[in-house]
């Protein structure tokens, strides 16, 4: 019988997206990026990862009330998901590329890939459209 493995993450973030966020917060001195989705861009929704300092959580922790941010950790760095924004965000996977001119890469950037069966994303990369 096969198991079935459940992720229990509701996002998930690769090693090079990892890597990325936790060389960024020593470089500002920072812990932690908040993860969330905003209306607008091409397909309805904009995914954005900021850096979230230490005023700007307590506070997030005090509006929230009951509604507490899902956390990822990773060492002592923290990617916080935005309660509001989590049910847009299911299975949505964090990824890292470096720019490679050999590869035609250009730029180093986040890209966030969806999950194929809750959004669908539009060429930019940056905005989602979440299904019926």
């Amino acid at each position: 019988m096969l198991k079935q493995i459940v992720n229990k993450t509701p996002i998930i973030v690769t090693d090079k997206a990892w890597l990325k966020m936790i060389s960024i917060c020593k470089k500002q001195d920072v812990k932690r990026f908040m993860f969330s989705a905003s209306s607008g861009g091409c397909s309805g929704y904009n995914y954005k990862l900021e850096l979230l300092g230490d005023d700007e959580y307590k506070e997030i922790s005090n509006e929230q009330g009951k509604f507490k941010p899902t956390i990822l950790t990773n060492g002592e760095n923290e990617l916080l998901i935005e309660p509001s924004s989590e049910f847009l965000l299911l299975g949505t996977t964090i990824d890292y590329i470096p720019e490679d001119y050999a590869n035609g890469i250009f730029e180093n950037k986040f890209v966030f890939n969806p999950n194929k069966t809750l959004a669908s994303s539009c060429g930019c990369g940056i905005s989602f459209t979440p299904k019926e």
